[in-house]
């Protein structure tokens, strides 16, 4: 083997191991969905004055709320969003996710402003109630994210896009301007986009763990290429 060479594989190497420890360290610990004590020193936002574990604010292993993965945060109360209505829009089964349980409504029950960050269903051994939480920046008083934050989304969602529809060939055919998807799972072959029974939520492009795409997008828009991976334009 030349010097060159080596030199060359050398280099290819060092960058791979570079861009799987760049991808092993993105973690929900570093984003503003650490509402943990211990995120205060790492950012200015609000946190938890008394509670140091990170994933209870979503998750619990024991005594979950009856909605994936293992949920632990009280869901929202209301009964309806709407849906975005538009002449262009083809999907057929797209469904208000109010008073549901799919996907989009386990973001909602934070992000439609109604319920406040800290309301659990299973409050840590150790602190025993809800975590105390401070307040001023995303949240307001009640622990709730305040009204103007771009993070609130309201009770309506007939202006955002749509959400809780099945994406398929047949859709993408009948639209003229949407990418096959890949399979039931995935909209892309890169798998960078899910989908989650097929349907279309807000998971499938926001990764609540990861905000290496701001904001927690699954894959960086610039020049729109998250949009591109679904629309054809």
């Amino acid at each position: 083997m030349s010097r060159n060479l080596f030199k060359s594989l050398r280099v290819a190497v060092t960058s791979l191991l570079l861009a799987a420890v760049s991808v092993t360290l993105a973690s929900v610990v570093d984003t503003k969905h650490n509402l943990s004590a211990t995120a205060g020193a790492n950012r200015i936002a609000d946190y938890s004055t008394n509670e140091d574990q990170v994933c209870i604010f979503c998750h619990t292993p024991h005594q979950a709320a009856p909605a994936a993965p293992l949920w632990n945060h009280r869901r929202s109360l209301v009964a309806a969003y709407g849906v975005y209505q538009s002449p262009t829009l083809n999907a057929t089964d797209i469904t208000d996710i109010g008073g549901g349980i799919d996907t989009s409504n386990l973001c909602m029950s934070c992000h439609d402003g109604t319920i406040a960050v800290n309301d659990l269903v299973v409050p840590s051994a150790r602190v025993g109630v809800n975590p105390t939480m401070g307040s001023g920046h995303e949240l307001d008083a009640t622990g709730r994210i305040s009204s103007g934050r771009s993070a609130n989304l309201g009770s309506s969602l007939s202006n955002d896009h749509p959400v809780n529809f099945t994406y398929n060939a047949a859709l993408a055919t009948a639209d003229t301007g949407l990418v096959t998807p890949f399979s039931t799972q995935w909209v892309d072959a890169a798998r960078t986009l899910p989908l989650f029974g097929g349907k279309l939520q807000c998971a499938s492009c926001h990764d609540p763990h990861d905000s290496t795409n701001e904001p927690f997008l699954n894959k960086s828009n610039q020049g729109s290429q998250l949009c591109l991976t679904c629309h054809v334009k």
